[in-house]
C-alpha cells in the first residue's frame, strides 16, 4: 500500500461516513416492525439491499484509496495540485441550513427560508447583502405561496404568513 495522499484522506473520510450510514440503515431496518399480513417480499428487503450496497461501496472505496487509487476530480489531471476545502464557506452553508431547520417551526417558512437563502448567497461571496436579503425574502415568499396556493401543500406559518394571508383575503 502506498502512502495515502491528502485527497485520499478526504476519500477515506467519505468511505467511513458511508460505512456508518450503512450500519445505521441496517440497525434501523432491523428495528422495523413487520405488519401481521406479511407478504412474500418483506418490507425490510429494500432497506437491507440499500444498506448492503452502501456497505460494499464504502469498503470498495476504502480499499481503492488504500491501494493508492484516489479519485481525480473531473476536468483535472493527476498532476494538478490538491486544493483544500474552503471550510469557512462550508461552515456558513451548514450553519444557514441548520438555522433553516431550527427556525422553520418557530418563525414560519418565509423567514427561515430567507435566512437560509441569504446565508448561502453570503457564503458564496455575495457583495450586496441588503439586496440579496430582499431577493431572499421575495423568493421565499414566492416559494411559500406557490406551495400553499398552487400545490395545496401547507408549509409552516408564523406571524408574517398569517399577516400576508389576511391582507390578501
Amino acid at each position: 500500500m502506498n502512502k495515502v495522499s491528502q485527497s485520499g484522506k478526504g476519500e477515506l473520510v467519505f468511505a467511513g461516513a458511508l460505512f456508518l450510514v450503512s450500519l445505521l440503515v441496517f440497525w434501523d431496518t432491523h428495528k422495523l416492525v413487520l405488519p401481521t399480513n406479511n407478504t412474500v417480499v418483506s418490507p425490510r428487503t429494500f432497506p437491507y439491499a440499500v444498506a448492503t450496497l452502501l456497505l460494499i461501496t464504502s469498503i470498495g472505496v476504502a480499499i481503492e484509496v488504500l491501494r493508492g487509487r484516489a479519485g481525480v476530480p473531473e476536468g483535472t489531471d493527476r498532476e494538478t495540485p490538491f486544493q483544500k476545502a474552503d471550510l469557512r464557506t462550508m461552515g456558513i452553508i451548514v450553519l444557514a441550513i441548520a438555522l433553516h431547520v431550527f427556525l422553520l417551526e418557530r418563525t414560519g417558512y418565509i423567514i427561515s427560508a430567507a435566512i437560509s437563502f441569504w446565508g448561502v448567497a453570503f457564503a458564496f461571496g455575495a457583495k450586496k447583502i441588503v439586496r440579496v436579503g430582499i431577493i431572499s425574502i421575495v423568493f421565499a415568499a414566492l416559494v411559500y405561496f406557490s406551495f400553499t396556493n398552487l400545490l395545496d401543500i401547507q408549509l409552516p406559518k408564523w406571524i408574517l404568513e398569517e399577516f400576508i394571508s389576511k391582507v390578501g383575503a
